[in-house]
């Protein structure tokens, strides 16, 4: 009976914390207000990084920057309530798929194994996957 008694309690304290954490906006994902702000992060993260042309993921989750001048690409992602920033070169990028307008990324980082990232838009993702991919003709 002390057992099960136990348990009862252990449950409604789980139960509790997970209504809290709920109540308090636990799971409220982070987003990236503006082009702006994610080129803020990049630089705040990267001294030097000189941000150009971008683009803001459609669900405001992620956003994409070019540094002005070099072959590479600043990616600003939210994960939970925290912003993650990759500095992105071609030889970074293990696979990268476009499928309805959302650019899937597979990277050889096992701290940032994959990303995805929501253009909405099928010919901007395959721009950005051209651009991410360094073909020069993007």
């Amino acid at each position: 009976m002390t057992s099960l008694i136990i348990i009862l309690v252990s449950a409604i304290a789980i139960t509790t914390l997970i209504g809290l954490n709920a109540w308090l906006g636990g799971w409220i994902p982070s987003r990236i207000e503006s082009l702006q702000a994610a080129a803020e992060r990049i630089r705040q993260d990267y001294p030097g990084f000189n941000s150009g042309d971008g683009i803001l993921a459609n669900d405001g989750r992620a956003a994409l920057l070019e540094d002005q001048g070099r072959d590479r690409i600043g990616m600003v992602l939210t994960q939970g309530d925290i912003f993650v920033s990759r500095i992105v070169r071609p030889d970074n990028i293990n696979r990268i798929d476009s499928v309805d307008g959302k650019l899937d990324i597979h990277f050889h980082d096992f701290t940032l194994p994959r990303a995805v990232i929501d253009l909405a838009d099928i010919a901007v993702a395959d721009h950005w996957k051209r651009r991410l991919t360094g073909d020069i003709n993007a």
